[in-house]
């Protein structure tokens, strides 16, 4: 009995040490599992962090992305849309729902429902452009690009970025339209038209050009112009040209060129560099005007010039020379009253010697016609002497040479300027303006007035009196040779034709105002 008691009390020791290695086993996994279990709890809210943190970071940028971003089903309803969406279709919140469908036209429809099954297919649609009507009921066009969205490999929806390109659009049909209006003109115009790249091979051609160089399209397109076209002695204006549009540099000039049939053409181009978007050149662009006729008609100028100049000379000494063989006899007549006139002047009576005297007047007046003759036909536009001078000065000493009655009071401004233009000749225009106002004023009291005004273009004066006045009818007739509305002996009717004639010469005009009895008033220009 002792002995089986003391099995079992073994037996009991050895259960109790079993049970409590167990007990200190499983106590040790539960603090592993404990541990454990705190570790994943700690990585869990790790996770929930990071996870919260991603989607407020893409909520932002869906929220504040520029273009318009949607996601949709696969039946087009909208699950959700940014504000740059809402403000492109129309709709009032991002909370609106709504379906895609109804924003598209009937004839749209098909176009949608065949580029949806592309975008099925392929999991993408890029560049896609369709007309919708937006829920304020604005007509637009859109371009879209969309990726379908997968779940467990199977298409539930798409997501897309859309644009608004109306306005783009309608700058690229006003460009078209523009572009096309050009290329008309371009094809169209009489000016002959010639891009060519750096190297001088060309790129473009007009059919205006094709029809002046006599060459086919095919044959100039990928040539050189120089070459093409070129006639010996020329080549170094086309070189000087081309680095002229090599330096951004653009002109206009002359040249000589053989065209297809071998016939040698004067052309007058205008040539500009060409750029690419960048800004670089990559060639030029010429116009082209065939002036062929016209340099015909220009070397026919010359030469009726030329002639021209030659018979003006030979008149202007024919002049001289009629003047001389008119004025010697003129002299000897002269001579032989004078002796007649002392070898009888105890013998003719008073009748006689009045007679003789009017002869003498009548060579006078013979002798200043022919003068003013002369110096009406030497006024020519080549024989303009311009020089700066002081026009105050020029008429103080001028007023100091003419004879002024003490009855006549001529006033000058103190504001003259310093003029350019032949000294000589405008002084006989004031001269002669002057002097005319002296000899016709018949007051006691006789008043020549001058006056001067500054211009842009031009300095106008005017000599004013108070004389006799002159009829409306005869104000353009005075300015014709030998127009003298009075017969006086000291006047040959010319002087007026030559001031005119100067006063042209200076690219300038002359007019008057006049009232019979009260004065005249003479106004002219001269060209600064």
């Amino acid at each position: 009995m002792c002995q089986k008691e003391a099995l079992l009390k073994r037996a009991l020791e050895r259960e109790r040490a079993a049970r409590k290695a167990a007990e200190e086993i499983l106590e040790a996994k539960s603090a592993e599992l404990y541990l454990v279990n705190q570790q994943l709890k700690a990585a869990n809210a790790e996770l929930l962090t990071s996870y919260s943190r991603t989607t407020s970071q893409l909520q932002h940028v869906f929220e504040n992305i520029v273009d318009a971003y949607l996601i949709m089903d696969l039946w087009g309803n909208i699950l959700k849309m940014n504000d740059a969406a809402v403000q492109l279709l129309g709709y009032t919140s991002t909370k609106d729902e709504g379906n895609l469908m109804e924003l598209i036209g009937p004839k749209e429809l098909p176009l949608v429902q065949k580029s949806f099954k592309k975008l099925l297919d392929k999991g993408a649609l890029t560049d896609f452009e369709i007309k919708i009507t937006t829920k304020n009921k604005i007509k637009k066009l859109i371009h879209i690009n969309a990726s379908v969205i997968y779940e467990n490999d199977k298409p539930v929806g798409a997501q897309g970025i859309v644009r608004d390109i109306t306005l783009q659009d309608a700058y690229r049909k006003a460009i078209e339209a523009e572009r096309v209006k050009y290329s008309s003109i371009i094809a169209n115009m009489n000016l002959g038209l010639l891009e060519v790249n750096n190297d001088d091979e060309i790129q473009l051609v007009n059919q205006s050009f094709i029809e002046m160089s006599g060459y086919s399209e095919d044959e100039l397109i990928g040539n050189k112009a120089s070459l093409l076209l070129k006639v010996d002695g020329e080549e170094e204006i086309i070189k000087n040209e081309i680095e002229k549009r090599l330096k951004g540099k653009s002109n206009s000039y002359e040249l000589k060129v053989k065209v297809k049939s071998g016939e040698i053409k004067h052309w007058l181009l205008s040539g500009a560099p060409n750029y690419d978007l960048n800004s670089n050149i990559i060639g030029s662009i010429g116009i082209h005007l065939d002036i062929t006729d016209l340099k015909s008609l220009e070397v026919q100028k010359e030469k009726l010039l030329g002639q021209l100049e030659k018979r003006n000379e030979e008149l202007h000494e024919y002049a001289h020379i009629v003047s001389h063989d008119l004025k010697s006899p003129l002299r000897s007549i002269n001579a032989l009253i004078n002796w007649l006139k002392e070898d009888n002047k105890n013998i003719l009576d008073t009748t006689s010697m009045e007679n003789i005297k009017l002869i003498e007047m009548t060579l006078e007046n013979m002798e200043r016609l022919i003068s003013d003759i002369l110096n009406y036909s030497s006024i020519r536009s080549e024989s303009r002497e311009d020089q700066e001078f002081d026009l105050q000065r020029m008429l103080e000493e001028l007023l100091t040479i003419m004879f002024v009655p003490d009855n006549i009071k001529v006033s000058i401004p103190d504001n003259l300027p310093t003029i350019i233009g032949d000294k000589t000749k405008i002084q006989q225009v004031f001269q002669n303006l002057i002097g005319n106002a002296i000899k016709f004023n018949d007051k006691d009291l006789g008043l020549v007035d001058i006056v001067f005004e500054d211009y842009l273009s031009h300095y106008q004066f005017s000599i004013s009196d108070n004389g006799l006045g002159i009829d409306p009818k005869f104000h353009n007739k005075i300015f014709k040779m030998f127009q003298s509305l009075e017969k006086r002996e000291d006047s040959s009717g010319i002087g007026l034709s030559i001031v005119k004639k100067i006063i042209n010469l200076h690219d300038g005009e002359i007019w008057l105002e006049s009232t019979p009895g009260e004065g005249t008033k003479f106004y002219f220009t001269l060209k600064k």
